[in-house]
């Protein structure tokens, strides 16, 4: 059985986002994303390097989110369920910022 990934975004500014991404990956954007993301979400250039820009990439296209900091934790599949954001005696943080 395979874990599960939650990403949660937290202080989100800005999002273009599709509705569906078969299959997700997620990677920090680009400098042209991050330039576009942050004109997008009328960041001042003084608060620019608080934002953390993200790219969830997909065969069908990209979508970005500017946040000030996000999480990743792996989840096992029985968990599913259960509330989200709440780490479990078998999760495992992977990522945050």
């Amino acid at each position: 059985m395979r874990d599960f990934i939650e990403v949660t975004f937290y202080g989100v500014i800005g999002m273009k986002l599709k509705t569906v991404y078969q299959p997700l990956a997620i990677d920090v954007a680009e400098p042209l994303q991050v330039e576009e993301m942050l004109r997008f979400s009328g960041v001042r250039e003084s608060h620019s390097s608080r934002v953390r820009c993200l790219a969830l990439k997909s065969d069908s296209g990209d979508g970005l989110v500017a946040c000030l900091s996000y999480s990743i934790w792996s989840h096992p599949r029985e968990l599913e369920n259960d509330a989200p954001g709440v780490p479990h005696q078998d999760s495992v943080l992977i990522l945050r910022t």
